[in-house]
């Protein structure tokens, strides 16, 4: 059985920042029913999902996978992981990015924007955040 990502498990070491704002907390909610959804039809898909042991969840990295608060240097201070419309996921064998190719109408049935594979290996990158391009797969 899948598990799925929990805002504790988003919001990581930052849960009780000042950066997390009830706007904040009210994108990530909106994220995560989204991106666990999504999750789910790659699970029942066959998708094997593995937990990532630095955060014992489906958030990739140590500490900036999910939320990141301003002082981050990782991401311009309006990127969309600093507003709570970002996550990366764990995806050491980009199994989630070649199912999301094969899949590519996922995105728009969950309303779900994705860096290209090419751009995130080991990890797939989902946003609730049209990018300007308006596409659903873009290049960061």
């Amino acid at each position: 059985m899948m598990s799925t990502i929990l805002a504790m498990d988003y919001f990581g070491p930052w849960q009780n920042h000042p950066d997390v704002t009830d706007e904040v907390r009210s994108n990530a909610e909106e994220l995560l029913l989204r991106v666990n959804a999504l999750l789910e039809d790659a699970f029942r898909d066959g998708i094997d999902l593995s937990l990532n042991k630095q955060t014992d969840s489906y958030v990739s990295g140590t500490q900036y996978g999910g939320f990141r608060p301003q002082s981050c240097p990782i991401g311009a201070p309006k990127s969309a992981h600093k507003t709570g419309q970002a996550v990366d996921i764990y995806d050491p064998w980009d199994a989630l990015d070649e199912w999301i190719d094969k899949h590519p109408a996922c995105l728009e049935a969950h309303d779900l924007y994705r860096e290209a594979s090419s751009a995130t290996r080991r990890w797939c990158h989902l946003s609730t955040r049209a990018p300007k391009s308006g596409k659903r797969t873009f290049l960061p």
